[in-house]
């Protein structure tokens, strides 16, 4: 079963002795204007009071960030210090508990619910790194959009 937030009762996916850690531990891989705009609200909602009080989420959301050099320091050194992607998402904060990593694998470790964020010609490359780090059991959201052209032609992303 999902995580159920309902009123003043709260169950963890997979009930009591499931495995399950304590909290849920969230990353989001992909760190564009569309997975900036994601993370204010992944990184809000899971310190919210109903979340507070359910325990469901750990407050630290890791956000997995290609690495490169904007005016000469390290995007994941902005966003980490400034809660600002100034180059994808300029003028938009980031919560405090979003936390910019440039290594993939330090990312998704032990996380185990990932969102993916991101162009889809990149999974090819980032899923082998992804499942050799993931937590048992782990849930993914995907919020990638598009089509890749396949053997059989156009093939939806989710396919």
């Amino acid at each position: 079963s999902a995580g159920l937030v309902s009123g003043n009762q709260c169950r963890l996916r997979g009930g009591e002795g499931a495995g399950r850690p304590e909290r849920e531990k969230v990353c989001l891989v992909g760190s564009g204007n569309w997975g900036c705009a994601i993370a204010r609200i992944v990184g809000a909602n899971v310190v919210k009071p109903h979340a507070e009080k359910c325990a469901v989420f750990d407050h630290e959301v890791k956000m997995w960030v290609y690495e490169e050099e904007v005016d000469g320091q390290k995007l994941t050194e902005i966003i980490n210090t400034k809660h600002e992607n100034v180059k994808y998402l300029p003028g938009h904060r980031l919560p405090e508990n979003v936390v910019a990593v440039p290594d993939l694998a330090a990312a998704v470790k032990d996380a185990t619910v990932l969102i993916f964020v991101l162009p889809h010609q990149f999974l090819p490359r980032l899923l082998p790194v992804i499942k050799e780090n993931l937590a048992p059991g782990a849930m993914a959201v995907s919020l990638i959009k598009g089509v890749d052209c396949g053997e059989d032609g156009l093939e939806l992303i989710s396919d």
